[in-house]
């Protein structure tokens, strides 16, 4: 048996070595040597104190991923991809250019072994820049209609402030800080969690992915009542300036303010009353804002938008016109059916001096004087001094008063009498009349 085993046995040898030979061409043949682009290897940086703590903040300009071409064996090199490999930036290695070389290696080592890795673009740009802070009040927007007949009265949030970090350029680009809350349908009070929004000077949404928050997110707790539309009621108080007058009504927009509130409480409001809008002395138009606020009673707030009144008081200088009245135009009031009423004829005209606003004398007429004389103090014939009585009004000031003379005679008898009647008959008649 060991005989048969060792005889040709360098034949045998010869034929092993071969097979080896065949095998090894065989297995170079099939796994080649191939190259392969990875993608998208995130770049890890390291040693961001080297910025941070001379308090300045970077932002990567170029390369937070990179892209590499390796080559090796295709049997290892086909099942590799990005998670095999790390990528990495030293930004305590960065050039005056504010460069620095990105170091990738595969995460195995038999792998490293295997391959050889080329960078694509093997440079991280970063753009350097002096750390910002400021603090910022959080304001609460309420989104959405409430349900009818109900408004939002208040809101807030808490905390009510957020510090904010990071470029500077960035940090004073944010202007506000908002959180949004719906309000669509509701009638009664919520609490609820909101995300904090950053806004610009026109009011476009900036990243917070390049800002800090020392927190994002805020209680918000809204109140929602009852409401009610009541009118609004100016009143001046004061005098104006010698020789003006208020002219026409006050203007006021708006006229009307929708309030809430407790439902008991809204209704016993019936108006807003301004009464304190002091005119004294004012020669010229008076204008003036008001906030509604001011003059609501407690418990009631403004559920509108718009929290100001616009008054406006209009004051013209008075002018001075004269106005004749004729005897003619004056009536004689409460006399006597027995007695006659003239004013003498040596009196043919009289002048009246009025003072007011100009359109208000424009209108102005003797029908609308309404000239008259009480005569119920005359009761016997004679002359008599009497005063005319004039309308009165609230705008309209009278210069001077009209004394007229009054001359009061007794009626003659107008009796009919039968032809032939002897004139004894006529005074027996105007005699029983005087009776």
């Amino acid at each position: 048996m060991k005989e048969k085993i060792l005889k040709n046995w360098g034949l045998k040898i010869m034929a092993v070595l071969i097979s080896f030979l065949v095998w090894f061409l065989v297995a170079n043949i099939e796994d080649y040597s191939i190259t392969k682009t990875i993608t998208g290897i995130p770049v890890v940086i390291l040693n961001e104190e080297a910025i941070t703590d001379q308090e300045m903040v970077y932002e990567i300009v170029q390369g937070k991923t990179v892209d590499i071409k390796v080559e090796g064996r295709r049997s290892v090199v086909e099942k590799l991809s990005a998670d095999d490999f790390t990528a990495s930036a030293n930004l305590s290695e960065l050039s005056i250019t504010n460069s620095v070389q990105i170091a990738v290696e595969a995460v195995s080592a038999s792998v490293r072994r295997e391959i050889s890795i080329s960078i694509v673009d093997s440079m991280m740009k970063v753009a350097i820049e002096e750390r910002g802070e400021q603090k910022l009040p959080i304001s609460v927007l309420t989104v959405g209609e409430t349900q009818e007949g109900y408004a939002v009265v208040s809101s807030a949030a808490t905390p009510n402030m957020v510090t904010i970090s990071g470029a500077a350029s960035k940090v004073r680009d944010v202007k506000t800080v908002r959180v949004e809350v719906d309000v669509e349908g509701l009638n009664a009070g919520f609490t609820t969690r909101g995300e904090l929004i950053l806004l610009d000077a026109d009011g476009a949404v900036i990243m917070t992915d390049k800002i800090e928050m020392n927190h994002s997110t805020v209680t918000v707790k809204v109140s929602i009542q009852k409401t009610k539309e009541v009118p609004i009621q100016v009143t001046p108080t004061g005098e104006v300036a010698e020789g003006y007058s208020v002219s026409g009504d006050v203007e006021y927009q708006p006229t009307t303010v929708l309030i809430a509130g407790d439902e008991e409480l809204l209704r016993s409001v019936r108006e807003i009353s301004i009464d304190n809008i002091d005119i004294t002395g004012q020669n010229s138009n008076y204008e003036t804002t008001v906030d509604i606020n001011d003059y609501l009673p407690e418990g009631i707030v403004v559920a509108d938008r718009t929290q100001e009144i616009a008054i406006k008081i209009n004051i013209e200088k008075l002018v001075e016109r004269v106005i004749t009245i004729k005897p003619s135009d004056i009536r004689f009031i409460e006399g006597s059916e027995d007695l006659e009423y003239q004013i003498s004829e040596e009196e043919p005209e009289f002048q009246l001096t009025v003072t007011g606003l100009k359109a208000d004398l424009d209108a102005l007429t003797i029908e609308g004087l309404e000239p008259v004389v009480n005569v119920s103090g005359y009761t016997s014939p004679g002359d008599y001094k009497a005063t005319v009585e004039l309308k009165e009004f609230e705008n309209i000031q009278y210069g001077n008063t009209i004394t007229v003379t009054v001359a009061v005679t007794r009626k003659e008898a107008t009796t009919e009498k039968p032809s032939g009647l002897e004139n004894s008959t006529a005074t027996s008649e105007t005699g029983s009349t005087e009776e």
